[in-house]
């Protein structure tokens, strides 16, 4: 089953994203970002560590999705393997290798941009977490 499928959203993105943990449910909606966005070969050729500090689970998560499109924006900066930690206290700190855009061997699919507030949520159902977001595309 997959961590994540597309759903209805008039002119914009919506994601439903699953995963086992808080840090997997946060790697599931990268991958979401960026498969989404790009085709292409990535390689494990660049790097990449921040941290992110908030004030709920629900803006921790958007600002996760803002990191990383701000850095695939200034940076070119596409991430494959993720390395991810969040603390109680609504602080994230990532580890990600990755490759940069290159014209010669990737795309743009889709023009992934800011998420939203709209129909956010992050819950824990059972033995899952699930996100609901909307993306600006």
């Amino acid at each position: 089953m997959p961590d994540y499928k597309y759903i209805d959203h008039t002119a914009d993105l919506g994601i439903e994203v699953k995963g086992k943990s808080l840090e997997q449910l946060f790697i599931n909606t990268a991958r979401a970002i960026f498969e989404t966005q790009i085709k292409g070969k990535i390689l494990n050729k660049a790097k990449l560590s921040f941290e992110i500090k908030s004030i709920s689970l629900e803006e921790l998560l958007i600002e996760w999705c803002r990191e990383l499109l701000y850095y695939f924006s200034v940076r070119r900066f596409i991430p494959k393997h993720y390395q991810i930690e969040i603390t109680e206290n609504f602080e994230l700190r990532a580890l990600l290798k990755g490759d940069r855009f290159d014209k010669k061997r990737h795309q743009i699919k889709l023009e992934v941009k800011n998420p939203t507030y709209h129909n956010l949520s992050v819950k824990k159902l059972n033995d899952y977490y699930t996100a609901t977001l909307v993306f600006d595309v």
